[in-house]
């Protein structure tokens, strides 16, 4: 289990993402359950990945990032942004050893010109093979249905075992509201929690955004988060 400082954000090269006030992407800090076993399990058991190679596929907001920074803490990976991935680069990466590329069926869709980076990406797939490196792929859909145009590449993706975490049950939805508003410096009660988790919709997505609302709320209306003020704001 790894120790120390609390985990504020993963490292990346070369590109920073836009991360929340505040992350707990320790192992200790990861809310398990039946929609996300045999992803954390794949995860920790990384030494017995088939080639080297796993791919975390789920909805926004499900815990792929948490789950790649656990990996990453154990072998040092680094979350490389697929958009600055190009074949000059990919001897430089490819020595990193483990390396995470997320997102990769939403973030391929916005490029302009994707046709380079996928030919970067098929380039060091192989090369990672040669050398014995590990990576971790994520994605919100399968693999399969990731918009990849590069037959080579799209049969390279479709080889790694797949884990995608399911729909959050009522344990999780309440274990990840507080660990949302702990995340932005809030501390209402497990009441609260439990009273959120029975209303919202079944979905990480749908958990993150009534945090996000609910925190701003709070801060406009200077009232500390509680049930009548989520009353007042969802009219629940």
């Amino acid at each position: 289990m790894t120790t120390g400082a609390q985990c504020s954000r993963p490292r990346q090269i070369p590109l920073d993402l836009d991360w929340p006030r505040k992350r707990a992407l320790r192992r200790e800090d990861f809310i398990e359950g039946p929609c996300n076993a045999d992803a954390l399990a794949a995860i920790e058991g990384w030494q017995g990945w088939k080639d080297g190679r796993l791919v975390l596929s789920g909805p926004e907001g499900s815990g792929k990032t948490h789950l790649a920074a656990i990996w990453a803490a154990r072998t040092d990976a680094v979350f490389i942004d697929i958009a600055a991935l190009t074949t000059e680069n990919l001897r430089d990466v490819a020595a990193l050893g483990h390396v995470i590329i997320e997102d990769i069926d939403t973030r391929i869709t916005v490029m302009p010109d994707p046709s380079e980076t996928e030919t970067a990406m098929f380039h060091l797939f192989n090369l990672m093979t040669e050398q014995q490196g590990r990576i971790l792929f994520t994605g919100r859909a399968l693999p399969a249905r990731w918009p990849i145009k590069l037959p080579d590449l799209a049969t390279r993706l479709s080889l790694p075992p797949v884990f995608r975490v399911g729909r959050p049950d009522d344990t999780v939805l309440s274990s990840l509201i507080l660990k949302l508003f702990d995340d932005r410096s809030l501390s209402p009660d497990g009441k609260v929690a439990d009273y959120l988790a029975l209303r919202v919709e079944r979905s990480f997505q749908a958990v993150h955004d009534m945090v996000d609302a609910l925190d701003g709320y709070s801060v406009e209306t200077k009232r500390p988060v509680t049930v009548k003020l989520a009353k007042d704001l969802f009219g629940w």
